[in-house]
């Protein structure tokens, strides 16, 4: 059909959004650091708008995908691909900024291994769907969406965590 042609040539296109998000965060990256700020800081101030712009996409994604109206759909094929690449690659680079390079197999590990958990997830939701809601997923679409917002909280943790290590920054740089 015409929507599975669409779903399959954005697919492919998927090659050419893998980039995007670690050109993003090199660009954030490149700017000049404040005084005392140290690489580890600046790139975990880089990464915030990735970790932002990746949640964003999952809520739109969530959104256009729980909306009957079927040419919405070829948006939600576009947002499912980005939202796909942002996320491995936004995962994996903030990994590596964020904790000890030895650390991270087996940090990757343990979110792969957690995303194949939620994965299982789905179906007890097309059981929940199927039986006790008969056939209408309007309010698990309405949970997994407002689930979806949990996601904020992960690019607000860093961005407090960057703006509290720059207070802390400032006040010994005063007192000294």
């Amino acid at each position: 059909s015409q929507y599975t042609n669409a779903f399959a040539i954005t697919q492919l296109c998927g090659v050419l959004c893998a980039p995007w998000n670690g050109l993003l965060m090199d660009r954030h990256k490149g700017k000049p650091r404040a005084a005392g700020e140290t690489e580890q800081e600046a790139d975990l101030r880089a990464s915030v708008l990735s970790l932002f712009l990746t949640a964003l996409q999952c809520v739109l994604f969530s959104l256009c995908a729980s909306t009957p109206y079927l040419p919405l759909q070829y948006l939600t094929f576009i947002l499912q691909v980005l939202n796909r690449s942002f996320l491995y690659g936004g995962n994996a680079a903030f990994i590596s900024v964020a904790f000890p390079s030895c650390h991270f197999g087996k940090l990757y590990g343990l979110v792969m291994a957690l995303s194949a958990v939620f994965s299982v997830l789905q179906y007890p939701c097309f059981a929940l769907v199927k039986g006790a809601l008969g056939g209408d997923p309007f309010y698990v679409n309405i949970g997994l969406t407002l689930l979806s917002l949990l996601a904020f909280i992960h690019p607000f943790f860093v961005y407090m965590h960057c703006r509290n290590l720059a207070t802390d920054r400032a006040k010994s740089k005063t007192s000294s």
